[in-house]
């Protein structure tokens, strides 16, 4: 068991912050999350994190999981004192969201699902996939018609393509069929942990359009231009 004090975590925040997909919601903040062919139970009571887990799996995976070497009291107090008051907003409702770093297949995976689609439908895409191999398919078990039938659409021919052209030390995922710059950048973000990524999605750029004059200023926080990304991204669909 591991526990961690920390004021810039939270469990909720980032299982809402569309950059994972799998965190199964237990009860009373208690999350299970599966990855690297493991599952991890994480609950928290007010700044305190408990992750049931050894000492050891936790040095080898979680701590990177959760991007815990980084400091993100940083990361807020820049957007904070940044003089933007939309971000100011964003970063002070969004605290405790963090940059996650994933398995770089299942991201993949995951964000080619996303194209076009919505967090409760990609959740479902992810599920059926699941449900079909028993476990998340490996890049060799995506074979042509292995995804059949399960609500894919067009995207079931973007994950073949994809099972044939990934290689596990890829950075730039342009040359896959069906993957843009906006899904591009969401793999380098959430799996390779490039913080100088800026996804722009729907959401990102009607912000940027209402309240940054068409485009938000990345440049002024360069090499966690993506934390603001999810601080905008987060504050922007929470309605309030």
């Amino acid at each position: 068991m591991i526990t961690i004090q920390n004021n810039y975590f939270d469990l909720k925040k980032i299982a809402g912050s569309g950059q994972c997909f799998r965190w199964r919601f237990l009860n009373d903040n208690i999350y299970e999350i599966p990855a690297f062919g493991k599952i991890l139970t994480a609950s928290q009571s007010d700044n305190v994190i408990t992750l049931d887990c050894s000492e050891n799996d936790f040095n080898t995976y979680w701590h990177s999981y959760f991007d815990l070497g980084s400091d993100y009291r940083f990361y807020h107090q820049e957007a904070v004192e940044s003089g933007l008051l939309y971000l100011q907003k964003a970063a002070e409702y969004s605290r405790g969201i963090r940059i996650l770093r994933q398995e770089l297949w299942e991201t993949l995976v995951s964000f080619i699902i996303s194209q076009n689609n919505n967090i409760p439908r990609i959740c479902l895409c992810l599920k059926r996939i699941i449900k079909r191999f028993g476990h998340f398919p490996a890049q060799q078990e995506l074979v042509e018609g292995s995804l059949a039938g399960l609500g894919l659409g067009y995207r079931e021919g973007y994950l073949y393509d994809a099972a044939r052209r990934f290689t596990p030390d890829m950075q730039d995922f342009l040359s896959i069929c069906g993957v843009g710059p906006k899904v591009n950048s969401c793999v380098r973000l959430f799996a390779l942990g490039l913080k100088d990524e800026f996804p722009r999605d729907v959401w990102i750029k009607r912000i940027e359009l209402e309240q940054f004059c068409g485009r938000f200023p990345e440049e002024h926080f360069t090499g966690f231009a993506g934390v603001m990304q999810q601080f905008l991204f987060y504050y922007g669909r929470s309605g309030v």
